[in-house]
């Protein structure tokens, strides 16, 4: 019993080991920019919006910008501050990477 404690402690304390010897992993802050393009059948020309680029991704970025302008109740001031609420289309998400 006390030689499957100490290989069990030996694995735990191995595993522990490798974990903080590895590299970490990218930082979590932005990384860029996306710029959403939105369409609307009354609303003349392209809505543009740009957002800060994250690891969600430009287009969960911009599908979150996307269902704020189908929503009565958001308040943003996107798109020249339309109050065209519903029948928003997203038409392209473009991520430009943050510079170094």
């Amino acid at each position: 019993m006390r030689k499957l404690a100490a290989l069990v402690l030996v694995l735990a304390s191995s595993t522990a080991t490798a974990r903080s010897a590895s590299p970490p992993g990218p930082a979590a802050g932005p990384t860029g920019t996306v710029t959403c393009a939105f369409s609307h059948p009354s609303y003349s020309g392209w809505c543009r919006i740009s957002r800060t680029l994250s690891r969600t991704g430009a287009q969960k970025i911009c599908r979150q910008a996307l269902a704020c302008l189908n929503d009565v109740r958001c308040v943003t001031t996107d798109c020249n501050a339309t109050t065209i609420r519903g029948g928003w289309k997203l038409e392209s998400a473009q991520a430009q990477p943050k510079k170094n």
